[in-house]
């Protein structure tokens, strides 16, 4: 399995995520925050995007990545989300003010994208993957995702408080290679951290003791501003196994 974390920026510090968007083997991605913004190339060949909720570093780019792409044939992009992220993406996104209403618009034509609706813990099966939504913590409704190619497994766990879940799938997974973790706010924001549904250094590895395994940890979301000192904390903690990901990185499982 080959997962990068797309760049958001392009200036000399374009490790820093200012929004978020996975993309997995060739056609498959987790987020829209900055997958409107790469190359034809790349935004073309994405036939599954999974949504894990509405805010906006994970889903700005989503209506530029839909005109991007769209042709007028039969097929379309498939799109995957919560019900509560598809009624903010009808309500406050795709409704004629920010963004055109691209579902009325398309009407009985040629469709921009097939909207499905996921429910907590429904397993999809897409180019090879199982890809499994699970509930996780955060102010809105919102999935993680357990990614599995049959050989191996990837957690994404972002943006979430503390939670519990994911944990227990991601451990009963004999196939488990890699967790990607946010870590939004440092020690000195805990109070943010809790009120947002995020994480800090020292809530992110309590999380990881519940996973209970040795299992390779890539640290992601961290606020572009706390940058330097969330490395630090992190890193600080002692894990085996830990890395701050740069953004652009290709990872393979």
């Amino acid at each position: 399995m080959r997962v990068q974390l797309l760049r958001s920026a392009t200036s000399d510090r374009s490790n820093l995520q200012f929004a978020m968007s996975y993309v997995i083997n060739d056609d498959v991605a987790i987020d829209a925050g900055s997958l409107g913004f790469q190359s034809m190339e790349l935004q073309q060949r994405i036939q599954h995007l999974f949504l894990t909720h509405c805010h906006l570093d994970h889903l700005n780019s989503f209506p530029l990545w839909l005109d991007n792409v769209f042709t007028p044939t039969p097929t379309a992009p498939a799109v995957y989300a919560n019900s509560f992220t598809w009624n903010a993406i009808k309500t406050d996104l795709l409704n004629d003010r920010v963004w055109p209403d691209l579902i009325r618009i398309a009407g009985a034509e040629f469709p921009f994208f097939v909207e499905h609706v996921l429910e907590n813990e429904e397993t999809r099966q897409v180019s090879g993957l199982e890809i499994t939504p699970v509930s996780i913590n955060h102010v809105v409704p919102t999935f993680g995702y357990i990614v599995d190619d049959g050989t191996s497994a990837v957690a994404f766990v972002s943006d979430t408080g503390p939670t519990e879940r994911i944990w227990e799938l991601a451990r009963n997974n004999p196939r488990l290679k890699a967790v990607f973790l946010e870590a939004s706010f440092p020690e000195r924001l805990l109070w943010l951290a809790n009120k947002t549904g995020h994480l800090t250094p020292s809530l992110a590895h309590a999380e990881l003791d519940k996973l209970g395994l040795p299992t390779p940890v890539y640290f992601i979301h961290l606020k572009p501003q706390f940058h330097d000192v969330l490395t630090c904390e992190i890193l600080d903690r002692g894990r085996p196994a830990t890395q701050i990901v740069d953004a652009g990185t290709v990872f393979e499982f």
